[in-house]
């Protein structure tokens, strides 16, 4: 599949800036130069450890980014999704930190690890952690209509579930908020596994996630992945993937993308050439060989959630 790149207006005038202009912590050019996340700027509040509900016998908490700056209106929010083969990982994590100074009010949800519990625990905890902060809109200055989600790797496969499974009982949970919906209106993902029968590079994680083999249960591996979830009417999808990926490879990116676009549910495909599992921890440098590079990735990211939530 082939990506087109439209660059226009706002978006040209920041992608027109080299790199290494303007402030240094520019969150559009240096969102994660290094491993280590870069913290909010000072424009953001950070509310650690906030309680969302319960999973099972695991308190689910979440960490939110809130801009500083008076808004007139409700914001929209970004449900943010960590990864790390679903079994590391916490509610705080500032990747996703940088779209609050966007003025998006940005809540990181934490979700049981498959060492403490197996499938579909992880996603009745997304889905926990959306009904919260819609149920919550008010006490954070959310708009509880324009709710987006963005995760990579482990979590870009529970965002593209909650983008995929909705409306199912089966996989709310008991957390909390009952009632409350956790449809999300736009969905971003990273290197996303979607579908989870096979052999790959995630095969002996997945069977950690869902505490059996393919072959044990082969139903089970087909209700967690999206790219079997997907229906018509679903929100709108931003699929970024490394064309050199050995972890999880592209085609399970492009499984979904397909999938997608059979069902005639809007999607934006970026493969990246000269990219690995990890491209979006890699900002661009002299030598970089990635294509599109870092930063115009994350605007067109940022572009994609701008016309989904806020226009």
């Amino acid at each position: 599949m082939k990506a087109t790149l439209l660059v226009t207006g706002t978006m040209a005038a920041a992608l027109a800036v080299p790199v290494g202009a303007g402030e240094a912590d520019d969150p559009l050019m240096r969102l994660a130069g290094t491993r280590a996340y870069r913290p909010p700027s000072a424009t953001v509040q950070t509310l650690p450890s906030v309680e969302v509900g319960r999973g099972g016998d695991s308190n689910i908490v979440a960490t939110v980014f809130l801009p500083k700056a008076a808004s007139e209106k409700p914001r929209p929010a970004i449900v943010f999704i960590h990864g790390g083969g679903w079994n590391s990982g916490q509610s705080y994590n500032t990747f996703g930190a940088w779209l609050a100074e966007r003025g998006y009010v940005v809540a990181s949800i934490g979700y049981r690890l498959s060492t403490v519990a197996k499938w579909p625990a992880q996603i009745e905890d997304c889905k926990l952690g959306v009904r919260w902060l819609r149920a919550n809109a008010a006490k954070y200055g959310v708009n509880p209509d324009r709710i987006g989600t963005f995760g990579t790797s482990a979590g870009a496969h529970l965002v593209a579930c909650l983008g995929t499974m909705q409306d199912l009982p089966e996989l709310e949970g008991k957390g909390g908020y009952e009632g409350v919906s956790s449809r999300v209106q736009a969905v971003a993902a990273f290197c996303p596994p979607t579908l989870l029968p096979g052999r790959w590079g995630f095969t002996g994680r997945a069977e950690m996630l869902l505490g059996a083999t393919q072959e044990e249960k082969p139903e089970l591996w087909k209700q967690a992945s999206p790219a079997l979830a997907v229906k018509s009417g679903g929100p709108p999808f931003f699929i970024a993937h490394g064309q050199n990926d050995a972890v999880v490879p592209i085609a399970q990116a492009e499984r979904l993308v397909s999938a997608l676009e059979e069902a005639g549910n809007p999607v934006e495909f970026v493969p990246i050439l000269n990219a690995g599992h990890d491209f979006f921890l890699n900002a661009t440098t002299p030598d970089s060989t990635m294509e599109p590079n870092h930063e115009v990735i994350m605007a067109r990211l940022l572009s994609f959630f701008d016309k989904c939530l806020k226009n």
